[in-house]
Order: structure tokens, then C-alpha cells, then sequence
């Protein structure tokens, strides 16, 4: 593909690590059975329930419900919410081509469904990345998450541009179709390889 000149990206697992990454970090330290709990693409344990939440038939808000459930019946109190830091957990490989694309000229935005739980209310007023992007949306501010249509819709309009000059990326593959039905182009990120991601990712924007 050749270069495109708008980039809007998803947050959580693709900018920051995924919440079962860093789980199983905490949980290694304290001597969790982290094994033993099925914990996305990062666990030991194959995990039906992310395979759904991939396919899309449930949210992540719900995903991280049962996690948070398998982790109790462990005997594991644990908020993922509240007891993760998420500020130090960026994927340094993202930011590298953030950069990159940055400096070739693309222009840039965020949209995220989550990140106001994971970073708190209005999180884009303090952001220390905001400067990178020029628009940056939060679904808690629309009437539809993705992959509704009108998050994607919502994103190229406050570039303002068509959808078909954007590319979206994003660690859930339906949530790239969704982009894809609107007319964006998508990429996969995967969460299991963050360095192949970008370099597939680089190589169709022509970096």
C-alpha cells in the first residue's frame, strides 16, 4: 500500500501494553498463580473469552468483568483499573513509528474506547503525548463505541477527511472491520509482536 496521509490508532494494547501483560508482571512478583488463570494472548491457558472478545461478541469492559472474576476465584483481589500504572507501560517500538510517521509528514489521531478508565477523566487535557496528534477522541464522548460506524465516522471528521484517506489501527480485529466497512483502510496490530506490527505497518505507509 502507499503512503497515506492520516493515522488514527487505538490506545490500549497498542500504545500501552495490554492489561494481561502487565498482570502477569504484578502477578509473577507476588507469586500468583498467574498460570493457572486464562490471561488473553499473554497467558499460559488458552482463553475462550478472548477469542470472543476478538471476534467481537463481547467488549473489552466486559473482558476485563471476567478476568478480574477468574483472578478472585484464585483468591486474588485485583482491580485492573485501579491497581495497574499505566503511564510508564508505553510500547516504546509504537512510539518509534509515531514518530516516523510524524516526521514524514502524516497527520495523526487518536481513538480510544477505554482510555478514560485506564487514564482517568479527561485524560487528553493532561496527555504528555498530545502533541503528536491532532485530533484525539474518547468514545465516552459519543453516543457509539467501535465499531459502530460513527466512531469511525467521528474521527474523520474532525480530521476533516474522508474515511477512505485514513488508515486505522487497532489490536482488535473487529474493531478494524468496523473502520474497514466505513471505507478506512486497518491494520492489525498484534499484541504477542509489537516489532513485526510496526514494521508491516511502516512498510505499507512507505516508511
Amino acid at each position: 500500500m502507499t503512503a497515506l496521509p492520516h493515522v488514527v490508532w487505538d490506545m490500549g494494547g497498542v500504545m500501552y501494553r495490554y492489561f494481561t501483560e502487565l498482570i502477569l508482571d504484578v502477578g509473577s512478583d507476588l507469586g500468583w498463580p498467574v498460570h493457572q488463570v486464562p490471561l488473553g494472548p499473554t497467558g499460559a491457558l488458552p482463553d475462550p473469552d478472548y477469542e470472543r472478545l476478538l471476534g467481537g461478541e463481547i467488549n473489552e469492559r466486559s473482558y476485563v468483568v471476567i478476568v478480574v472474576a477468574r483472578l478472585a476465584e484464585s483468591g486474588i483481589d485485583f482491580d485492573p483499573y485501579g491497581d495497574l500504572l499505566w503511564h510508564n507501560q508505553e510500547r516504546p517500538r509504537t512510539w518509534e513509528t509515531i514518530g516516523k510517521i510524524h516526521d514524514a509528514g502524516h497527520r495523526q489521531a487518536v481513538l480510544t474506547n477505554d482510555a478514560s478508565r485506564w487514564l482517568g477523566a479527561n485524560w487528553w487535557d493532561s496527555w504528555e503525548h498530545a502533541s503528536w496528534f491532532e485530533e484525539m477522541i474518547d468514545v465516552t464522548t459519543l453516543d457509539h463505541p467501535k465499531p459502530h460506524p460513527e466512531a469511525y465516522l467521528s474521527a474523520a471528521r474532525a480530521l476533516g477527511v474522508p474515511t477512505e484517506e485514513c488508515m486505522f489501527v487497532d489490536d482488535l480485529p473487529v474493531n478494524c472491520r468496523g473502520a474497514e466497512a466505513t471505507g478506512m483502510s486497518s491494520h492489525v496490530f498484534s499484541i504477542t509482536d509489537p516489532e513485526e506490527s510496526m514494521n508491516r505497518l511502516e512498510g505499507r505507509l512507505g516508511l
